[in-house]
């Protein structure tokens, strides 16, 4: 290791000295003030390293993003070799669709493993459910980078007024509900909901993982097996749609910032990532703040959300010793604390909480302490390149039910033959 650290360096030396400087050319969707922290720290990262110049590249939200990547690799495997990133913010399933073909993302076990200091960081400090995202097989193709779980966003004011606490279980999800549900006015109509979610994948997953159910298991060599249970798939449905038709629930399609900023609903369940978005809508008209989620056993099971980091395989060696080299500066201790406590995401490493950043960020407010340890007993999503579409057919399924266009049993007979259907598409369903 020592021997190859020492050839890139001299590599690096040599470049330099001529006066060119390694390019590595980050595309990314981080935009507005989370865009500005990534700059920040790209900035520091050239300063420190004066013979490597990290281009950062906002192409604009997720889904430009999956499309400008997934345009640019099926050009290159055409032929086309122009304008090529060298790194990439990549959903897991995103980079499952860039591994069918062959020499698209760099494999970065020699890497990791090959520093004996970030071994140690790798195998002791990473959170496990990450790494879990991160490995196909035997193989790391990504590190962790932006990443949030989902909490109970809850009406602290609301909660002391009724004298309620938040849910643990799912049975006591719905008895708060329905405590803090009241036409608050008098005119008949209902204009404090206790609870409000959303009819998306996003919140059908997070019930069903409250149930302890899940939706695919990987089988090895790229396959997926289908492990939604019907009958957690039901119940699962059906509480959903007790909450909905006994009137505890607002049901939209939408986000909730805004009815739980003007006290519509007095709590929903969703990503920390909305933390921004709940503080303006709310401008400081009452006290907020996260609670684990429910679930039937009292044990949070959190979706993951956010992105990783990929290396491209057609990068040069300097660009990729490079690239790394920037990598390995975004996941450094004290790097991971400005992020977490800039952003709001949930630092990817252990030992942050002893940086004295982070000590500061949490030294009056509770929030980020009840994410950070919801990655506990977090699950992480499930990585086929079907998953993409996958969210997008479970989603109608849940909102066709939910809106009474289709029984529970229909939905779920629906959700089995889109997964067979999307995972034999991909060649990805296990036999």
């Amino acid at each position: 290791m020592k021997k190859l650290l020492l050839v890139a360096l001299l590599l690096f030396v040599m470049i330099f000295s001529f006066g060119e400087k390694i390019k590595v050319e980050f595309w990314h969707a981080m935009g507005g003030g989370h865009g500005k922290t990534l700059e920040e720290l790209v900035a520091a990262f050239n300063r420190e390293n004066p013979y490597v110049e990290v281009v950062p590249v906002y192409v604009g939200n997720y889904g430009a993003l999956s499309r400008k990547l997934l345009s640019t690799v099926v050009a290159y495997n055409e032929g086309t070799r122009d304008n090529l990133p060298v790194i990439a913010q990549a959903y897991s399933n995103w980079t499952s669709k860039y591994l069918q073909s062959e020499g698209i993302v760099e494999p970065l076990n020699k890497f990791i493993y090959g520093d004996a200091e970030f071994k140690q960081v790798w195998e002791n400090q990473i959170y496990k459910v990450f790494k879990d995202i991160s490995v196909w097989g035997d193989t790391i193709y990504s590190i962790p980078f932006n990443k949030s779980v989902y909490t109970t966003y809850y009406n602290v004011d609301l909660f002391d007024l009724y004298g309620v606490e938040p849910p643990k279980t799912l049975n006591e999800l719905y008895e708060v509900a329905k405590q803090l549900t009241e036409d608050v006015d008098g005119d008949g109509q209902i204009d404090q909901y206790g609870l409000g979610y959303r009819t998306t994948v996003d919140d059908f997953q997070t019930f069903l993982y409250a149930m302890n159910g899940r939706v695919l298991d990987y089988a090895g060599n790229g396959k997926w097996k289908i492990v939604l249970d019907k009958n957690l798939t039901i119940k699962t449905l059906n509480f959903m749609k007790k909450l909905k038709t006994d009137e505890v629930a607002f049901v939209q399609g939408g986000y909730l910032n805004d009815p739980f900023g003007n006290g519509q609903i007095a709590m929903y369940m969703g990503t920390i990532a909305g933390k921004p978005y709940v503080e303006k809508s709310i401008k400081g008209k009452y006290e907020w703040t996260w609670a684990p989620l429910p679930s039937v056993d009292g044990v949070p099971h959190s979706p993951i959300a956010g992105t990783d980091l990929i290396m491209f395989a057609w990068a040069s060696k300097a660009q990729k010793q490079a690239a790394w080299m920037f990598m390995k500066f975004l996941l450094d201790k004290v790097n991971q604390a400005y992020w977490a406590v800039n952003t709001g995401y949930v630092p990817v490493r252990k030992d942050v909480v002893e940086t004295p950043q982070w000590k500061s960020y949490v030294a009056n407010d509770e929030k980020p302490v009840i994410a950070l340890n919801s990655l506990k007993t977090a699950v992480p999503d499930p990585k086929p390149a079907a998953w993409y579409d996958i969210r997008g057919a479970l989603g109608t399924v849940t909102s066709d039910f939910l809106y009474d266009k289709i029984t529970a049993e229909e939905a779920y007979n629906r959700m089995i033959e889109e997964l067979k259907n999307l995972l034999i598409e991909n060649e990805e369903l296990s036999e």
